[in-house]
């Protein structure tokens, strides 16, 4: 029996410097590496990034030119991208900004949205992955929701330090020099944890999409790994028979495309998810609580 290969099962969701078509035939795409700062980085990811923002670019000035001729929506296509389109303004934009807000910021939302979906769908096309399954990816979009959430707020508050100020909570309490005394304490403790959560909010965007794309994926590999498990002789388990191959492969391609069709809801819910919050952070930012 052939020595057992060790199986990766995050090898086909993480960067690397190659795309894998059918490697047992050789059939594979090697990329240039990129050589920064004195260290080299895989480039897959930024590739299939490349791709994606090519595609929404392409797609963005093709809508813009149909809809600002003025003619009424003709076709699959435009009424797709179209629907996309009034999908971010109705459903993220205006009720996490409000009207006159919601216009400034829809182009940005929507650029994100269409971005991050498309990442999230390449992920579904064979021998491809998705970026968004890598950290790295995820918390560079996060970085630069950080920085457009925060920045809006310096613009809308009219400086930097008035901004900050926004932070440190308004507390009326009355009583002798032990009330004040806490109140200065519980103030200070409130505004800290306020400064924190500034950045705590961007960790959350970037954790909660890389986590929830590379366990999907993975999930997938392992259920078709399974067949592997029962029938490759590099990866053949001792208790597997030569009859439980097509029982394994039947239930194991069921539970596969079953879970592909909820991967496609994903793809979209989680673009939903960080769009979303991005657009209430920057709400919060221009019109803090307190």
């Amino acid at each position: 029996m052939a020595d057992k290969k060790k199986v990766d099962p995050f090898a086909h969701v993480v960067d690397s410097d190659h795309i894998e078509i059918f490697e047992s035939l050789g059939w594979i795409i090697h990329l240039p590496r990129l050589h920064l700062f004195g260290h080299e980085f895989p480039t897959k990811f930024i590739f299939f990034m490349t791709l994606c923002a090519i595609a929404v670019a392409v797609v963005m000035i093709w809508l813009g030119r149909k809809m600002k001729s003025g003619e009424p929506p003709r076709g699959k296509l435009w009424n797709l991208f179209e629907s996309l389109l009034f999908f971010v303004r109705d459903k993220i934009a205006r009720p996490a900004l409000g009207d006159k807000d919601a216009m400034v910021y829809l182009p940005y939302l929507t650029t994100l949205f269409l971005f991050i979906f498309a990442m999230n769908l390449l992920g579904m096309v064979p021998f491809m992955g998705s970026p968004t399954a890598a950290l790295a990816v995820t918390g560079a979009l996060a970085v630069v929701s950080f920085v457009v959430i925060h920045a809006s707020g310096v613009l809308q508050h009219g400086g930097t330090g008035k901004y900050l100020k926004t932070f440190i909570p308004h507390l009326e309490i009355e009583g002798g020099l032990f009330m004040q005394i806490f109140s200065k304490v519980l103030k200070v403790g409130m505004a800290v944890l306020e400064y924190a959560t500034a950045f705590i909010r961007a960790a959350v965007l970037a954790i909660r999409l890389f986590a929830n794309m590379l366990a999907g994926h993975t999930v997938l590999f392992m259920i078709l790994f399974f067949i592997a498990l029962v029938s490759h002789p590099n990866y053949r388990i001792p208790i597997a028979q030569d009859w439980m191959l097509y029982p394994v492969a039947f239930f194991s391609v069921l539970l596969a495309t079953a879970l592909s069709l909820l991967e496609l809801f994903i793809a979209g819910l989680q673009a939903f998810i960080f769009t979303f919050l991005t657009a209430v952070f920057i709400g919060l930012a221009k019109h803090p609580p307190h």
